[in-house]
C-alpha cells in the first residue's frame, strides 16, 4: 500500500503546473510551509517547491505524504470562528 499512495503523490505533482500555489506538504507525517510548487524531476524522484523566503527547498518525493494546495489567507482563520 505504501509503494501505491507514493506512486499517487508523484502522479498529482505530475500535472501541477509550475507556481501552482501550495500551502503545505507533508514530509512523513511532518507539516512543512511552502508557497508554490516549481518543478519535479522523475529520474531524480525530487519536487522543487518556492517556500514563503522565495528560496527554492527540494523535497523526495518519497516522502511527500501529503499536499493541502492553495494559499491561506489571514481571515481564513477568524479567532471568532473558534
Amino acid at each position: 500500500m505504501e509503494e501505491k499512495s507514493k506512486k499517487c503523490i508523484k502522479e498529482v505533482l505530475m500535472t501541477v503546473p509550475p507556481n501552482y500555489p501550495v500551502n503545505t506538504i507533508y514530509l512523513n507525517g511532518v507539516p512543512v510551509k511552502v508557497w508554490a510548487f516549481s518543478n519535479m524531476d522523475c529520474e531524480k524522484c525530487v519536487a522543487y517547491f518556492i517556500n514563503e523566503e522565495g528560496q527554492v527547498v527540494i523535497f523526495d518525493i518519497e516522502k511527500i505524504d501529503g499536499i493541502s494546495f492553495g494559499e491561506l489567507e489571514d481571515d481564513d482563520f477568524d479567532d471568532d470562528d473558534c
